[in-house]
């Protein structure tokens, strides 16, 4: 699997994982970082086990973040989006199997397609998902997954049966619901220091020509992952905000100086004089002189 996937305009990648035969593939000891990423956003329709094996990643499916450090093991849905960040510069070493649905399909739809594949890979990603190292289970699980990779490189003639046992075995582990914590107390410090790095960001940035690029790339996010990130959080879109960040700033330009309007327009980040009294009025419901006028 490409670390820098081959992708479509959907983000789907184009990579094929093992073969129509035998639907499934092992990635062994990636370790590549480029700018902070580790792995681009992308999706496909295979399901996915990552395992690090060494150092922390910050990982990101579906929306859902959360610190992967050594011996965590993650499964991830079919058609789910998913990219990975460097954490605080660490090096970080990981390990990968990659398999398609029917892999582990029933020929007939029968208690466990119903009741165990089919939610899993039908529902989005949820929390019992994740073995973290000091897990009691996590011993085992490894376990299995040193057993799969082996018999993957093996020669020998049963190899594709043993792998489709271990991995049988392996999904028996991370399927079971049980009740977790940890993942959401991640998730929401990421979230909390992603927000306040963002916030930060702006306060420094204002005065300048402020992209959605820019400010997506200020905390290693997608355009589209950023401004979702962004809605959610602060109930508005980053331009709508970062408009009325600069309106408030105006305002006090306004208030404490006797600069020209052109020149405050333009210390608060508005490229055009009459953008910013448009934007002010929206904004106030007055012009910027009326404003200062009444103070």
């Amino acid at each position: 699997m490409k670390i820098n996937p081959s992708v479509n305009d959907s983000l789907k990648e184009r990579a094929a994982h093992g073969s129509q035969e035998f639907p499934l593939q092992v990635y062994q000891d990636m370790e590549y970082c480029e700018n902070g990423l580790i792995l681009y956003n992308h999706w496909h329709e295979e399901a996915e086990i990552l395992f690090v094996t060494e150092g922390m990643m910050e990982l990101a499916v579906d929306g859902i973040s959360i610190l992967a450090g050594k011996d965590t093991i993650v499964l991830i849905p079919p058609n789910l989006l998913h990219v990975a960040y460097q954490y605080q510069n660490q090096k970080c070493r990981f390990s990968s199997i990659v398999f398609h649905p029917d892999f582990v399909s029933s020929k007939n739809r029968d208690i466990i397609q119903a009741q165990q594949l089919d939610p899993f890979f039908e529902n989005s990603f949820v929390s019992s998902y994740v073995i973290y190292g000091t897990d009691l289970k996590s011993e085992t699980v490894r376990g299995l997954l040193r057993e799969l990779t082996a018999s993957y490189l093996a020669s020998n003639p049963y190899r594709e049966l043993l792998i489709k046992g271990y991995l049988y075995q392996i999904l028996s582990h991370l399927l079971i619901k049980e009740e977790k914590h940890n993942i959401k107390s991640m998730s929401d410090y990421i979230n909390e220091e992603r927000k306040k790095k963002i916030l930060k960001y702006i306060d420094e940035n204002y005065q300048n020509p402020l992209s959605l690029d820019a400010l997506a790339g200020s905390v290693s996010l997608s355009r589209e992952q950023f401004c979702r990130f962004f809605k959610k959080s602060f109930r508005s879109t980053p331009i709508s905000y970062l408009n009325r960040f600069r309106i408030n700033r105006s305002m006090a330009l306004l208030k404490e100086t006797s600069l020209p309007v052109i020149d405050i327009a333009i210390a608060v980040g508005f490229d055009s004089s009459n953008y910013f009294a448009i934007s002010f009025r929206k904004a106030t419901g007055m012009t910027p002189s009326q404003y200062r006028n009444m103070t």
